[in-house]
Order: C-alpha cells, then sequence, then structure tokens
C-alpha cells in the first residue's frame, strides 16, 4: 500500500511546474483565451496536489475516478478561488491533458478529457453553492467577505479571535 510522502509531492510540484512551463509555448496553451492561460498555472498545480494528496496518484497514474472526485468533491469543496477559476478548470485542464499525451507524458488524456467534459457543469454549479464548501473554505470566504486581508497574520487572528468569542 502506497503512503503519502512530502518528498514525492515536492517531486510531483516540481515535474508539472517544469511541464507548465512547456505548456505555455504550446499549441495547446495558445488556444485557451488570455483568462484561462491567466489561471493556467494555479489549475495544473492545484489539480496535481488534490490528485497526489487525496489519491496518491502521480500524472502518470491519474484515473477517471479520481478526476470525477477532484473535480466535483475536492476542489469545490476545498479551494477558494473565484467563477473564473472554475469555469477555467475544463478548458485549461483539456488543453494540459492534450499537451501532456502528446509529449508522452500521459498514457490517457482522451479518457480523462472525456471524463472531465461530462462533469465539467456540475463542478462549476457546485464550486458557486456554499452548502459544498467545507469549514475552511467557509471561514476564510467569511475573511474575504469582511475585509480580511488573507495574506496579514495579524488580521486573520483578530477574525478568528472575533469568531471564537462569537461562539
Amino acid at each position: 500500500m502506497r503512503e503519502y510522502s512530502d518528498e514525492v509531492a515536492q517531486e510531483i510540484e516540481d515535474k508539472v511546474s517544469s511541464w507548465a512551463d512547456e505548456f505555455q509555448k504550446s499549441e495547446e496553451y495558445l488556444g485557451l483565451s488570455a483568462g484561462e492561460r491567466g489561471q493556467s498555472r494555479f489549475v495544473t498545480g492545484v489539480f496535481a496536489d488534490l490528485m497526489y494528496g487525496y489519491h496518491l496518484e502521480r500524472p502518470e497514474d491519474w484515473s477517471t475516478g479520481s478526476l470525477w472526485d477532484c473535480c466535483l468533491i475536492l476542489l469545490p469543496e476545498k479551494v477558494l478561488a473565484g467563477p473564473e477559476f472554475c469555469e477555467a478548470v475544463e478548458p485549461v485542464l483539456t488543453a494540459f491533458f492534450a499537451f501532456l499525451g502528446r509529449e508522452g507524458h500521459i498514457r490517457n488524456p482522451t479518457e480523462l478529457t472525456n471524463k472531465l467534459k461530462g462533469i465539467a457543469g456540475r463542478m462549476v454549479e457546485k464550486s458557486r453553492k456554499s452548502e459544498n464548501w467545507g469549514m475552511a473554505k467557509t471561514l476564510f470566504a467569511q475573511a474575504l467577505e469582511d475585509g480580511v486581508d488573507l495574506e496579514d497574520d495579524e488580521e486573520m487572528q483578530d477574525f478568528f479571535d472575533k469568531l471564537n468569542e462569537e461562539m
């Protein structure tokens, strides 16, 4: 049985980052809109991170079942991003899978793409509905709504202190 490894996670992050650099020079990338290109590195990185972090799948092992879970459960539940991110996932990953397949990095780009295209609309819809969000995403979304700078540790601590007082 495989176990999670920080070293493997870092290897995957480095590999996908390198592939993203190559992808940005590809014909598949050029077929994306400017907004999709702007989201592409985040989309590919988050996808790879979730596929390994929750399913222990390296890119060469990505499966349609794990893609389904990642896109319909994990992304809506865990990723705090605007609608432009969710709407970019399908076109970006479709182009990325095509690129990876053409380069021989993955063996099943067509199967992954077909599954993704079949669930993309539901993924976007689920991401918009707060009842599908996990606790952390919900808390951080509330902090943003309250005007808290998520990068400011002191503001975040004040937000959580206030939240704890209200409980």
